[in-house]
């Protein structure tokens, strides 16, 4: 489908049009073009990778190699940052982050490997497998909860529901809500986890009690750093609602509403503001698009892997996204990119796939 050209008539490639398109345009207005605007605009290659998955021969090519490929490369660096955090390894900039250097990123794999491993247990037949998958999950968990991804932690608890019900069919509230504990208590006893929620208590404090011309992201500080960029993207978005400031003009725009001496914010730490302040409506509409489709089309093929992969990123991804801006991290657009593309191997996309028809994958 690749070579001949219909791929471009492919319903699913279509939400992925407008993050090829808009970058470019934005640049012919926004105020930073030879800044942060070719940068964003320049990570549009991304996409590139979604075509070059999607071409793929997937009657002889099995979408779960890469699935199991993306599983045991977080398990071999899982297991680096195990010996990391036991002093056999050195730490990678201080943190237990294996092979990787930072943890936003890392953390958004671990929560989604932790959801595929849900389906993959249900899924498998014999405990030898299932048992594989447990210890897998409970690797992706102990990793998750040994660095201090906020927005990771938050973005696996408001999952549990969905984790839950696909690995049980039928589960009562009451035991949902033990298991719900038992996890949350299991995270809160780590040290790295108990750190940043105390750190997130104080600022919440902070704005508690501070002055309300001050508080909530009307001025910078240390306790506010959030707020400040998502308040600011909401007042660049209102200076021009239809078409933002350009790509990469939200850290100009901000400096010319804000004090000279507030330190240069790239972007606004949440997808739909960034689209927002960058893009206008278009750039929300064309975010809703995507992460709609991809939500739908993955519910739709539920019952195969490729179809939970394709639900369960556009979760994690969305989630993440309200505090990390994760469509133009190179990371997390990476994994979009794919995931976009392996929603070729989906039924309703594919007229004779016999590897994600049934309710295996």
């Amino acid at each position: 489908a690749f070579r001949s050209g219909a791929l471009l008539k492919e319903r699913w490639l279509w939400p992925v049009i407008p993050f090829i398109v808009l970058p470019w345009i934005g640049l012919l207005y926004t105020p930073d073009p030879w800044g942060f605007g070719m940068d964003y605009a320049r990570k549009s290659y991304y996409w590139l990778f979604c075509l070059a998955l999607a071409s793929l021969p997937f009657v002889r090519f099995q979408p779960r190699w890469l699935v199991n490929a993306f599983l045991l490369g977080l398990a071999v660096n899982g297991a680096v940052g195990v010996l990391q955090l036991a002093g056999i390894i050195a730490p990678k900039q201080g943190w237990f982050s294996g092979l990787a250097r930072g943890y936003n990123t890392l953390t958004v794999y671990l929560v989604l490997a932790i959801l595929i491993c849900a389906f993959c247990f249900r899924d498998s037949e014999g405990w030898k497998k299932r048992s594989l998958f447990i210890a897998l999950a409970a690797l992706y968990f102990f990793h998750l909860i040994i660095m201090e991804g906020r927005a990771g932690y938050l973005t696996f608890i408001l999952l549990l529901p969905f984790m839950a019900k696909t690995l049980f069919r039928r589960l009562s509230v009451w035991k949902f809500a033990l298991v719900f504990m038992v996890i949350l208590g299991m995270m809160y006893f780590s040290p790295f986890v108990k750190k940043r929620v105390d750190v997130t208590i104080t600022q919440l404090r902070y704005h508690m009690t501070a002055d309300p011309d001050k508080a909530w992201g009307r001025e910078y500080t240390e306790n506010q750093d959030r707020f400040y960029m998502w308040v600011g993207a909401y007042e660049v978005f209102l200076e021009n609602p239809l078409i933002g400031a350009g790509t990469g003009g939200y850290p100009s725009a901000l400096k010319d509403i804000r004090p000279p001496d507030d330190p240069v914010v790239a972007h606004p730490h949440n997808n739909i503001l960034h689209m927002a302040a960058s893009y206008g409506s278009i750039g929300i509409l064309a975010f809703l698009w995507l992460f709609g489709a991809m939500a739908r089309n993955g519910w739709k093929a539920r019952d195969s892997l490729a179809g939970h992969v394709v639900l369960y990123t556009a979760l994690v991804l969305f989630i993440n996204g309200l505090f990390n801006t994760t469509v133009v991290d190179s990371g997390t657009i990476l994994l979009l990119s794919l995931v976009v593309g392996l929603q070729r191997t989906l039924p309703q996309f594919s007229k004779a796939n016999p590897l994600d028809q049934g309710k295996r994958a």
